[in-house]
């Protein structure tokens, strides 16, 4: 049965690695090949890295490429560090901040509120000597789905506790919104790194407070209508590799679990690969929004864009859960 879209959609970015240049990819094949899709738009949601590229795709659509070239640059100036974007004294968020500050327009804020919806964790400032119960020591194991932990994490003299995962979406000044993207990338394990903070909170990653070893579906409180997730195309679904979990103890002694995948894209992201690995990941994201506009007849075909559909590997589709 062939499938379509209606309005209102709203539309959701999956996870992915390096500030989500995968996204951008499948941003930069919308605004190519699928603009009466995103006429039909009427919210945006991001998690982690696919906030900012949904941010830039909402507010600035047209500085797409230069948002990409501001990551680009990034790498450069992360590659020669002898210990990448952990380097002390070289503050990642800062130079993330100053990308956005000059591709984001001074109105973007206007546009965000109430039509993008970013997941952030909170993080809550608590006494490092505070005595730590068995409440809250993870009982798992490397070989269990979901884990507790962590809760606490000890940077520089301050620790930090894992608050409730919270979705923010009014924003009153483009600053505001800037610092919330922050947040959405932000994860407490460097001093050198400035903290957000939206209004009376510190925030962090959203994926810091997710309990599961397997990447799980994330939830907007979306206005009604029809939802599609843009995932990433079937050869790159997670493996039974991915599912495997590598255990950690934290400041407060206790164990936690994290993904491989989830690894891997941590460190995607202090050690950026190279820019042909980048590219790749460009071309792929781009793929999968051919292959979602295609699935629900919605391919704009024309000359634009540097990436064609390859016919014959669209003919058959693998459901229409892989496009959701």
């Amino acid at each position: 049965m062939a499938q379509y879209l209606t309005s209102p959609l709203n539309f959701a970015l999956t996870e992915t690695s390096f500030f989500g240049i995968a996204s951008l990819g499948s941003a930069r094949c919308l605004l190519d090949h699928g603009r009466k899709v995103l006429d039909l738009v009427q919210c945006y949601g991001g998690v982690s890295s696919s906030a900012l590229a949904a941010a830039v795709l909402l507010t600035s659509p047209d500085k797409i490429q230069e948002y990409l070239e501001g990551l680009y640059q990034l790498v450069d100036e992360i590659s020669p560090l002898q210990y990448g974007a952990v380097t002390p004294g070289y503050d990642l968020i800062a130079s993330v901040r100053a990308v956005l500050s000059n591709v984001l327009a001074d109105d973007a804020h206007e546009n965000a509120s109430g039509k993008l919806y970013v997941k952030v964790t909170e993080l809550r400032l608590v006494d490092k000597y505070t005595h730590v119960t068995v409440h809250h020591v993870d009982q798992g194991s490397s070989s269990c789905k979901q884990t507790k932990g962590p809760r606490y994490f000890e940077v520089g003299d301050k620790c930090w506790q894992l608050g409730n995962e919270i979705e923010i979406s009014v924003f009153q000044s483009k600053e505001e919104l800037i610092e919330v993207l922050l947040g959405a990338i932000y994860v407490p394990w460097f001093p050198s790194w400035h903290l957000p903070r939206f209004r009376d909170k510190f925030i962090g990653d959203a994926t810091l407070s997710r309990r599961e070893s397997f990447p799980v579906a994330t939830s907007f409180s979306f206005p009604n209508g029809h939802l599609v997730k843009l995932s990433p195309g079937p050869r790159s679904h997670v493996t039974m590799r991915d599912k495997l979990a590598v255990g950690w103890i934290d400041t407060s002694g206790q164990r936690f679990d994290i993904s491989s995948l989830q690894l891997f894209r941590v460190g995607d992201g202090l050690f950026p690969p190279p820019k042909d690995f980048l590219q790749t990941y460009l071309a792929e994201g781009y793929e999968d929004a051919i292959r979602f506009l295609k699935f629900y007849h919605a391919y704009e075909d024309n000359d634009k864009g540097l990436y064609k559909p390859r016919q014959r590997e669209y003919a058959i589709i693998h459901g229409i859960n892989d496009l959701k």
